[in-house]
């Protein structure tokens, strides 16, 4: 093979290569944005109403859980009667088609700290022997649990009978005398964080305390209950680029096959892409 020959079958595969490492930047570009689009819902309970239940006002020590918090949520940001409810953000779409029931043997309120360090949390009222987290899908939808989390007041540790999440009648997730961090000197929570999310039409969080000294039923918290809904919502498809991805991936494969079908100097600079291949495979 001559010189001339040999640098133009080095540039076309080159080229070819470029071209390649283009179409995959594009592709990670598309990625990362559909990725960017993603969220969940996180109650972090840091609003509740006046005592008069008219306006919506920061979490206080001792408020009321507003009921229709959790409820259908599309967005950090939610416009509800009496102001707005506020919503961590996480992975896995928002929830619009999942509402959220809280309860327990007696009351639930909220607390602003000292339960470990997590701020603004769900407690059940004295009396109360178990704390209760029913998430309800629509018909035709379901809901995933990915995360929630726990822990002691004032700043304390204790061991409670047990943590359970049930679909119906089928159990889905069960652990006993679980240790319930708080104390200063750490872990300062329990988190129950599930890789592989727990799904049903509804899911009910359950955390037993009955064992824990009476008088101290109020001291174990929740707190940072992350879920999604499967199919996401419509208005956030997962997975489905944006328009303008699409046009610049099209630009990338056009670049590609133009530079595949264009003869230079007399030699289709397809046989360098072969031989870019060929040598893959060797």
């Amino acid at each position: 093979m001559t010189r001339w020959q040999t640098s133009t079958g080095n540039d076309s595969s080159r080229q070819a290569t470029t071209a390649k490492i283009l179409v995959a930047s594009v592709l990670a570009g598309m990625l990362a944005g559909v990725a960017g689009h993603a969220e969940a819902t996180i109650l972090t309970f840091d609003q509740a109403r006046s005592a008069t239940g008219s306006t919506v006002i920061p979490t206080q020590a001792g408020s009321a859980v507003p009921q229709d918090y959790g409820d259908r949520v599309s967005g950090t940001t939610m416009a509800v009667p009496g102001g707005e409810f506020t919503y961590g953000d996480g992975g896995e779409g928002f929830t619009p088609n999942v509402v959220v029931d809280y309860f327990s043997g007696n009351n639930v309120s909220l607390w602003t700290i000292q339960y470990g360090d997590l701020t603004n949390v769900m407690f059940a009222s004295q009396g109360s022997n178990v704390m209760n987290v029913r998430l309800t899908a629509d018909p035709g939808f379901e809901v995933l649990l990915y995360e929630f989390d726990i822990a002691g007041w004032p700043e304390s540790d204790y061991t409670i009978n047990g943590v359970t999440v049930t679909s119906g009648s089928t159990t889905l997730f069960s652990q006993s005398n679980v240790p319930v961090e708080g104390n200063a000197t750490g872990p300062r929570h329990t988190s129950f964080d599930f890789a592989n999310p727990l799904s049903g039409l509804e899911l009910l969080i359950g955390i037993d305390f009955a064992n824990i000294a009476f008088g101290q039923q109020d001291n174990i918290g929740i707190d940072n209950i992350r879920f999604a809904q499967n199919p996401p919502p419509a208005s956030e498809p997962l997975g489905i680029p944006e328009p303008g991805s699409f046009a610049i991936f099209g630009m990338g494969l056009a670049l590609l096959g133009l530079m595949r079908r264009r003869p230079r100097h007399g030699r289709p600079l397809d046989r360098g892409w072969s031989s870019v291949k060929r040598g893959r495979s060797d």
